[in-house]
């Protein structure tokens, strides 16, 4: 069903642009077509300041240099369980090893970090042309890099270090560098993680930090995820430990998971909670998935405690010893100041996800469908025919969703009210939205300039 006036011609683009709307439709109700999760981490080797994406192991062997089953990157691999894809900022720079592999020939580590300890540049003979020598580099026991050159000016750098100096090579069975030390973030390089953050498309953020140092911290966290949600209408969970944030867009994360190589605080599980929020479609609630891997918890809290707790906004894993499995107590945020209109509902996650992903899908597809048509000379226009194709393209999306059994009852004529914006820049939109199963219809507004 289309409105409006539209240029003749111009059913191959619009076709397109319609295919968007219900493939994002779609993308939210597939299992594995969603879940990125951002989160900072404290690493002994790769690049700093930077957010690099870890979708697959030979990611991690490619961008960090490493293997996935290095010690450092545990946390990484919690998170990786029920996500797609990880954002990873290293928030650590680290001081660099460092090492000589002749007269005035230095080798440095490329990252900071105790990892660079574990790197070994040989030099020998090379068999084909005795003026000539081999460099090797090994990052433990891998082999990274191996050059053939006739002096130290023609050596260049690789993944693992960097070469400086012009004197003669010494031949050796390997050197090892050394004095590479890891260094503790401090808030400042968490405030750096947030800044890159917000121009990062990711489903959900966590902060896996705990301790009293860390609570100013973890207010300025809380207020990133709120500024990002109510002002630039970006919406995501963020998800911290022992913070009772009183928000819909902030998980508290009171309980560790248990592991069978170690015990992980509270702190550490926002990992993996950060993944699994990300990954779940939706209609799909995490109230009782399992956590893989887990067996057992800490703390552990008797039933009345646990009804306490949840009732106070705390993100719960529990351990049942019957089938001895770890999973969700229930998927809920911290928001418990409850009111007429913002009821316990906004306190369950999977409520939160179908309206947060509403929001942010219809405004990226608007926004970027409004751009795409000023590039070809034409735009939606801020009038009667702008509102009717912006009203074609939303029920498009919506009767997705109802396909897919995340809403219901959903009434194109009823549920969307369009209008223009004071300004004639964008569209002001009001949608009614009622999760299936639900007994009420809740209504909310995007904005889309």
């Amino acid at each position: 069903m289309n409105g409006g006036t539209f240029t003749p011609g111009e059913e191959k683009k619009r076709a397109g642009i319609y295919f968007r709307f219900v493939s994002a439709a779609r993308a939210r109700l597939l299992v594995g077509e969603r879940g990125t999760a951002a989160l900072p981490f404290v690493l002994d080797w790769g690049p700093s300041k930077q957010f690099i994406e870890i979708e697959k192991d030979g990611d991690i062997e490619k961008k960090l240099g490493l293997s996935p089953s290095d010690s450092s990157l545990s946390l990484l691999q919690e998170a990786r369980k029920r996500s797609k894809k990880v954002k990873l900022y290293r928030v650590n720079k680290g001081e660099k090893a460092k090492g000589s592999i002749g007269t005035d020939v230095t080798v440095t580590a490329k990252f900071g970090g105790v990892k660079g300890n574990n790197i070994i540049v040989r030099v020998s003979e090379n068999v084909l042309d005795q003026d000539k020598k081999d460099v090797t580099t090994f990052l433990g026991n891998k082999e990274v890099d191996k050059q053939t050159v006739s002096s130290a000016k023609d050596l260049l750098s690789n993944d693992a270090v960097d070469f400086e100096g012009e004197g003669e090579l010494v031949l050796s069975a390997g050197v090892t560098l050394t004095d590479g030390k890891n260094t503790e973030p401090t808030n400042q390089d968490y405030m750096d993680f947030l800044s890159a953050a917000e121009l990062e498309f990711f489903d959900s953020i966590g902060l896996p930090v705990d301790g009293e140092e860390s609570d100013e911290l973890k207010v300025t966290f809380a207020s990133f995820v709120k500024r990002m949600r109510d002002e630039q209408g970006v919406r995501f969970p963020g998800v911290v430990a022992n913070y009772p944030g009183d928000h819909e867009g902030i998980i508290n994360v009171t309980v560790g998971a248990t592991l069978p190589e170690r015990q992980l605080t509270p702190a550490e599980t926002v990992a993996w909670v950060t993944g699994a929020q990300s990954g779940a479609t939706l209609n799909q609630s995490l109230t009782f998935v399992e956590y893989d891997g887990a067996i057992g918890v800490y703390p552990e809290f008797d039933h009345d405690e646990i009804v306490d707790r949840l009732g106070k906004g705390e993100f719960l894993l529990t351990y049942d010893a019957r089938d001895k499995e770890v999973s969700v107590e229930a998927d809920i945020n911290s928001f418990t100041s409850f009111t007429e209109d913002k009821n316990d509902k906004f306190a369950q996650n999977k409520f939160i996800r179908i309206i947060d992903g509403i929001n942010n899908d219809i405004t990226r597809e608007l926004k970027r469908t409004i751009k795409e048509l000023k590039n070809s000379g034409r735009d939606i226009n801020a009038n009667d025919d702008g509102k009717q194709i912006v009203r074609t393209l939303i029920t498009i999306y919506m009767n997705e969703l109802q396909d897919g059994e995340a809403i219901e009852d959903f009434d194109s004529n009823e549920d969307i009210n369009i209008e223009v914006t004071d300004k004639r820049d964008g569209f002001l939109i009001g949608l009614g939205v009622k999760e299936a199963g639900s007994a009420e219809k809740f209504y909310f507004s995007v904005l889309a300039r």
